[in-house]
């Protein structure tokens, strides 16, 4: 047969006889090295072919043979790498240079999943048989043969390779878990720093366990237990052996990018409270609810909270229709990550809680905490029914005696400012509205609310362009409704932020009425 001829026949083969490799080995590589020395000795044998019509029997002959031998050769290595007694794991180990080689075995070492790291262990590190680990892993004794023939490949294969830590292990990121929805199951998931940069290092590339390990610098039994639990969560997603972020994450980037460009309509809105709030004070202490009589800057706290919860909270959420994504546990809400980090263009104590909490006639107490007042008064009440019902009671004026959790709670409230005695006359220390009287505060502000919602709504729309430049492919569709949260950061923080800087708003006395909590009741 002519080369020119035969070269075509093989070129024409060649792909199924690679299929046919792949069918009988476990992983790409042996499967490609294995049609390599096919074709080889297909080439070396042509010249036993007698004629062109006898080339396919030949072929697939020789290929048989060549398989054969490989698998007879793959059953004695096998057998040998697997042997129980601890001469194997002693000869195993005295190839290596006591030096730089086990310097890098144990890096590699550290680099082995779960399975495969504790039967290297349990075998050359503690001595135990095959039989032993068996048990100890819950496993048959064949499985762990292969997990250590297993591991002492992928060892050998990666001894010499090159392993550089990424940027992250030596300048870690921090991360706090952001919750908007029904009961906050996230609070302590992202506690450690592990998996804080865990999820960092797997927010725009599709990561192993080890390119983890590597990019962060920990070794993995440390941080697989954050791995699993991310994963339970959801808040990482894995796709074959590879790790990738599910929930967006406002960046270090993304933040000084949105923040440059929202800024102006940031300050429009400042300006506007200021403005209105001035032209409306007379009109608003007219309604006449309790707590009418407070100071100016009281006044001013609770008037601009009062009207960006309802702009924000109330109108905007209405208009953008938010679509509550499921999670893993089967309920509707939204998870998010925020990067802390140094010299944050905003104040600290401008970042804010907003609660509501209500008794079973529907009475409510809405709270709007900043840190420049002190104290966060809404964590006192959340899951405490019995402070709601004593400050509610109290506020309907129904409590004419104490019983003794009563009086505990009464004196705790007293403590911490949310309640006043003045000369054993006890009353809430917030302004204290009706529904009547919260619908006609609320009509008073509605045209300065639909002049500032104008504005709120073209900082959304400027704000998911933003985003969507700075998050994952798979987490686009989700990013106007997150938009939506952050600009919660804008139109609330920062606004109130720019009345204090402008000293529209001072940081209020404790013996003054509360800035940012006041009751409604269902009357």
């Amino acid at each position: 047969m002519e080369k020119r001829e035969l070269d075509e026949k093989i070129t024409e083969v060649s792909k199924t006889i690679l299929s046919y490799c792949m069918a009988r080995t476990s992983n790409q590589y042996d499967a490609e090295d294995l049609a390599q020395e096919m074709l080889l000795e297909i080439y070396r044998s042509s010249a036993n072919i007698r004629d062109d019509r006898a080339f396919y029997g030949f072929l697939w002959s020789v290929v048989e043979n060549v398989y054969r031998q490989w698998y007879r050769k793959s059953k004695r290595d096998s057998y040998y790498e697997l042997s129980e007694e601890l001469t194997d794991s002693q000869d195993f180990l005295s190839r290596l240079e006591m030096d730089s080689d086990i310097r890098r075995l144990r890096r590699e070492l550290t680099l082995l999943v779960e399975k495969y790291r504790r039967a290297m262990v349990l075998y050359y590190l503690e001595n135990n048989s095959c039989s032993q680990i068996a048990r100890k892993l819950s496993v048959s004794k064949s499985m762990v043969k292969y997990l250590l023939f297993k591991s002492r490949k992928m060892i050998k294969d990666r001894m010499n390779m090159e392993r550089k830590l990424g940027e992250q292990s030596y300048n870690p990121k921090a991360l706090s878990i952001r919750f908007w929805g029904g009961y906050n199951r996230y609070t302590h998931i992202c506690d450690s720093k592990i998996a804080q940069n865990i999820l960092f290092a797997c927010y725009n590339d599709k990561l192993s366990s080890e390119q983890i390990s590597l990019e962060i610098g920990v070794a993995l039994p440390y941080m697989e237990d954050d791995l699993r639990k991310l994963t339970e969560y959801g808040l990482l997603e894995k796709e074959g052996n590879r790790y990738f972020t599910n929930i967006v994450i406002f960046t270090r980037e993304f933040d000084k990018e949105a923040n440059i460009k929202t800024s102006e309509f940031t300050k429009q809105i400042a300006e506007k409270i200021n403005k209105g709030l001035e032209e409306k004070e007379s009109t608003i202490r007219k309604i006449g609810f309790y707590g009418t009589e407070m100071d100016k800057n009281a006044f001013t706290w609770q008037m601009s909270c009062i009207l960006l919860r309802q702009t924000i909270m109330e109108k905007l959420q209405d208009r953008i229709v938010l679509h509550y994504p499921v999670n893993k546990f089967g309920e509707e809400c939204f998870v998010w990550g925020k990067e802390a980090y140094d010299n944050n263009e905003r104040l600290s104590d401008f970042s804010y809680a907003n609660c509501t909490v209500s008794n079973q006639r529907k009475d409510k107490i809405f709270f709007m905490d900043f840190g420049i007042n002190g104290e966060f008064l809404h964590h006192i009440f959340f899951n405490r029914q019995d402070y709601t019902n004593v400050l509610l009671d109290l506020a309907n004026d129904e409590i004419k005696e104490f019983g003794k959790n009563d009086t505990i709670v009464l004196a705790d409230l007293i403590k911490r400012g949310i309640v006043k005695n003045n000369n054993g006359k006890i009353y809430p220390n917030m302004p204290v509205l009706t529904t009547n009287q919260q619908e006609r505060l609320l009509m008073v502000l509605d045209e300065l609310s639909e002049e500032i919602l104008v504005q709120t709504e073209e900082i959304i729309e400027k704000v998911t362009e933003i985003l969507r430049n700075h998050i994952p492919t798979h987490l686009k569709k989700i990013a106007k409704d997150m938009a939506y949260f952050r600009i919660q950061g804008d139109c609330i923080s920062g606004v109130m932020e720019i009345l204090y800087r402008e000293k529209y708003l001072l940081t209020t006395e404790s013996d003054i009425m509360l800035p940012t909590t006041y009751i409604v009741l269902n009357k």
